[in-house]
């Protein structure tokens, strides 16, 4: 027979993960023939089982899904309490770690460059970035924003939650002429952090990111839409009147 059992990784020593039962048809109260010993054949060091109760139990501490997931571990019956002699049997039972929020966001690099010409609208996209989780689910769900940096009143970072990018858009209108360099501090987090791990150090990253405006040639525009200038009528041809 098989089984299926799931336990959350990162679970402590002596964790309970399921029970496997043999059943014995000689007469039990004929000496030791019915009485069944459990012992593991594969699944060591990983896991053990009790004996006598044939409940199977962590023996590792701070097993990591992202490091193995699947488990297979065997498990033998054997009538006569073990000993020499006895007729024995085996199960087979894999076990699944579950994920846990044990891992925080990670930039992959420590910087990022984008363009944005000067005519761009609020709300234009300019460049995408990634913070990478190897925690699954929403274990793995990032939130973006910015923390800091003299770009934090032009641009904005909005989360795509099916990518779990944060996308950089321009939030007012740019101009060349004014500034041509911006500096954003990005900061990446996760949105459901597991209080058991935050020892493990913050569960967020930062990145700089920087934006260039580029120069856009624009037409002359007059200051008024239209003038009154008076001439002396004896001026001369030639003459600044205005």
């Amino acid at each position: 027979d098989l089984y299926a059992a799931s336990i959350p990784e990162m679970s402590g020593v002596g964790t309970s993960v399921i029970q496997v039962t043999a059943t014995d048809a000689d007469d039990a109260n004929y000496g030791n023939s019915a009485k069944v010993v459990y012992s593991i054949l594969q699944g060591q060091p990983y896991f053990s089982v009790d004996p006598e109760t044939g409940i199977i139990k962590t023996a590792l501490p701070d097993m990591s899904r992202e490091n193995r997931e699947q488990y297979q571990v065997v498990i033998q019956a054997k009538d006569m309490g073990g000993q020499m002699g006895g007729l024995s049997g085996t199960t087979t039972v894999n076990i699944t770690l579950t994920d846990v929020n044990d891992n925080p966001p990670r930039f992959p690099q420590s910087s990022y460059q984008f363009s944005s010409p000067e005519s761009a609208p609020p709300g234009t996209p300019l460049g995408r970035i990634k913070a990478n989780d190897p925690d699954v689910g929403e274990n793995a769900e990032i939130e973006y924003s910015i923390s800091n940096g003299d770009g934090s009143d032009m641009f904005d970072i909005i989360t795509d939650k099916d990518t779990q990018e944060g996308i950089i858009t321009v939030k007012k209108h740019l101009d060349f002429e004014n500034k041509v360099l911006y500096t954003l501090k990005v900061e990446a987090s996760n949105t459901h952090p597991d209080p058991r791990f935050l020892q493990l150090g913050p569960f967020k990253d930062t990145a700089f990111v920087k934006i260039s405006v580029e120069d856009i040639d624009e037409p002359p525009v007059f200051s008024r839409p239209w003038y009154l200038i008076e001439v002396d009528e004896d001026a001369k041809e030639g003459s600044i009147i205005g």
